[in-house]
Formats: structure tokens, sequence, C-alpha cells
């Protein structure tokens, strides 16, 4: 199993380069670090509590960069809101997505190899080993959209980070795309999950999706 920010690095590689596609280039480590606290609240570990986020649970989840964001925001000294949180993670995301890099190098997923580049330097690169767990991210996200079965509230964030992190035209054909963002607007603006979710869960989703639109806006507007 992957988590949310796992599947969502995955669908932003470039199966044969090896690196982050140029749609996604700009938000990606932002829709990461909503991704995460997204898992933290649906593992119960964190929740929002009048807009600020808080720890209800201090055990830790077993996965690092989940574990190292959870000690952060217990060991805070004042509450904060989840666009806070996003840019605080934003600004350590650089070894956090290497982490989870190498997690899903660690599971056969990924495959590290040096690329030269001008003669000079050489880069890692993580093209796809395995095409099936991608393959089954992509039919899963599909289905939630095309199929009869609504997503449950793991999806329905995937479905989000997808919309914000400027991934549709990656992860849908041309001909679906118009489609599937009618689609995912209408699963974002209704909450239109499958299973019934807690209200923690829902209110996080909003939260993340909002913050994480905005400040991919904002560094947009400041880098040109």
């Amino acid at each position: 199993m992957f988590t949310i920010a796992e599947e969502l690095l995955l669908l932003a590689m470039d199966d044969e380069k090896g690196t982050v596609v140029f749609s996604a280039s700009e938000s990606l480590n932002y829709g990461l670090a909503g991704a995460v606290l997204a898992e933290l609240t649906i593992l119960e570990r964190i929740e929002l509590d009048d807009k600020k986020v808080v720890v209800i649970n201090e055990e830790e989840t077993g996965v690092m960069f989940l574990d190292s964001v959870l000690t952060e925001i217990k060991q805070s000294n004042k509450s904060r809101k989840v666009d806070d949180w996003v840019n605080r993670i934003n600004y350590k995301m650089g070894q956090m997505r290497n982490d989870m890099i190498q997690l899903l190098v660690e599971k056969g997923v990924l495959k590290e190899e040096e690329k030269k580049i001008l003669w000079f330097f050489n880069q890692n690169t993580y093209p796809a080993n395995q095409e099936i767990p991608e393959q089954e991210i992509r039919n899963r996200v599909h289905a939630s959209l095309f199929g009869d079965e609504k997503p449950n509230a793991r999806t329905a964030m995937l479905l989000s980070l997808i919309k914000s992190c400027n991934l549709v035209d990656e992860v849908f054909s041309k001909d679906k795309k118009k489609e599937a963002t009618r689609l995912m607007d209408k699963i974002i603006k209704n909450h239109d999950y499958g299973k019934a979710v807690n209200a923690s869960i829902d209110e996080m989703q909003t939260a993340v999706i909002v913050a994480c639109t905005t400040v991919v806006m904002v560094s947009t507007i400041n880098t040109n």
C-alpha cells in the first residue's frame, strides 16, 4: 500500500526520464505537503480545531516522512493553520521528497540511475521499474470518476491534488480530460464520497485544497 504522497509522486514522475513532469514542477512540493497532512488526518493523528492543526494521537505511523511532520506539529510552539503548515513542510520537501523516492525504490517501483549532464555533472534519475503499481493507481482514479463507485476519502484527496498540481493532462487522455476535470470539480465542491467520512477528514481536505491552490498561485506569481 502506498501513501497519498507516494501515489501523487508516482503520477508526477515521467516513467522513462525518471524526473518530475514539467507541468507539475512548481506545484508538486506543495501538493506533497498537503498529501502528508491529509494522510495524518486519515490515520487519525491530527485534526483541525478552530481551523488550526492539532495532534490527537502521538503514536508513530512507521513512515519516516509522516512521522517527521507529526513530530514537528507536536513540538510547535503554537497552533497553526493548514496553509502555514503547507508552507513550512514545503521548505523541507527537498529532503522529504528524496525520502519518498527512496521508499519507492526500496519497494521496487522505481529504479535509480545516474545520468551525466553536459559531460561534467551527474544527476540521479528515477524511471519506472514496475508499471503495474502506477497503472493500478491510474485505474482506481479513472474508475472513481467514470465508474459506478464513488471515491473514498483517500482517492478523493488524490483527485484534488492531481488537479491542484496540474497533473490532469498527465493522468487523463486528451478526450477524457475535460470531463475528468468537470467530475473532479463536482467531487471537490460537493464532497461526493462513496463512504461516510468523519468531519475532520472532510474539513482537512477542504483546507488542504484551498491552501495548496493558494500557495501555488502565489508562488507562480512571485516567480514570473
